[in-house]
């Protein structure tokens, strides 16, 4: 628990994600006042547990109405919050929050977003709150926001809405391949040291043109009759992973010359890498510094809060 600076809490924000879930007090002005974690309980607590992680995590906080983001507007979550089709604005999002209310508490959760393009379909749930993040920032914003993750978003927003995304299963197809097919065997010091060598190349020999299932193999073979440490094999494979990734999400029309991209720790350093060997400008956000400035401005927006916030 966080030390707590003086100051009146007029919102609780919750980031409610699968595994675990963060909690803040804000004030009017959006302000943390205080800050904690606990364990998500998404896909195993009751109705009625889920109420009681909330009060065991706001515990000593004030009665005042709470937004949450994240899988706990999932089937598996506390209550389901349905998705929006895209087109989305920020204003959609806000008036179309899922409410109900616990003890002296108004709860709300936001939605997550669908697409659909002919007969491909995609969703998203917690990262449309890191674009709503973004912008509350820049509310005009036009380009490319680009999500890594364990499935990776790719979204076009045009002055302030979202039009379209697509997703790619990139952080799970590493997972897959390094830790349950032969790669595992050159795998073993997977999440080692960075190593801009083996990931840029890697990367380079998908940006010339060339494709990744014909080469996943070679990394094993390569380790047989080469060596060298496993974190070097780990890293050619990430490399044309996220090369692959770059190179269909092109291909899928995000083609602009930058991207902005959207995440935390060693990950984005990598698709930072791929996008300038692609001669790609990128601006990065830290997701978690995000959220909150977002879910604050999406309560205002929904009247959740006084009309004071937004001064």
């Amino acid at each position: 628990m966080s030390a707590r600076p003086s100051g009146e809490g007029v919102l609780i924000a919750l980031d409610w994600g699968t595994t675990n879930v963060r909690a803040a007090l804000l004030d009017r002005n959006g302000r943390v006042l205080d800050e904690r974690r606990g364990e998500s309980g998404v896909g195993v607590f009751s109705s009625e547990e889920f109420a009681q992680n909330f009060d065991k995590l706001t515990a000593g906080w004030p009665p005042v109405p709470a937004i949450a983001a994240g899988m706990v507007g999932s089937r598996q979550g506390w209550r389901e919050a349905n998705y929006l089709a895209c087109p989305v604005s920020t204003e959609r999002l806000s008036q179309s929050l899922i409410g109900f209310d616990h003890g002296s508490h108004r709860i709300t959760i936001v939605p997550g977003l669908t697409y659909s393009d002919a007969d491909i379909h995609d969703v998203m749930r917690g990262e449309e709150t890191q674009i709503a993040g973004l912008l509350a920032e820049q509310p005009d914003f036009s380009g490319i926001a680009v999500l890594p993750g364990t499935h990776s978003k790719w979204v076009r927003i045009a002055k302030g809405t979202v039009k379209r995304f697509r997703t790619y299963m990139t952080g799970e197809m590493f997972e897959a391949l390094s830790q349950h097919t032969i790669l595992r065997h050159s795998m073993n010091d997977a999440g080692g040291e960075w190593n801009d060598a083996a990931f840029e190349g890697a990367a380079s020999e998908i940006f010339a043109g060339g494709s990744g299932w014909g080469r996943f193999f070679s990394i094993r073979a390569g380790h047989l009759l080469s060596g060298g440490e496993t974190a070097y094999h780990c890293e050619r494979l990430s490399g044309y992973l996220i090369a692959s990734e770059f190179a269909a999400a092109r291909r899928d029309g995000f083609d602009d010359q930058s991207i902005v991209i959207i995440g935390t720790g060693q990950l984005v350093s990598r698709y930072e890498a791929a996008a300038t060997l692609l001669g790609l400008q990128s601006n990065t956000h830290r997701g978690t510094d995000l959220v909150w400035p977002a879910l604050f401005n999406l309560a205002g927006r929904a009247g959740l809060v006084g009309s004071n916030v937004h001064e």
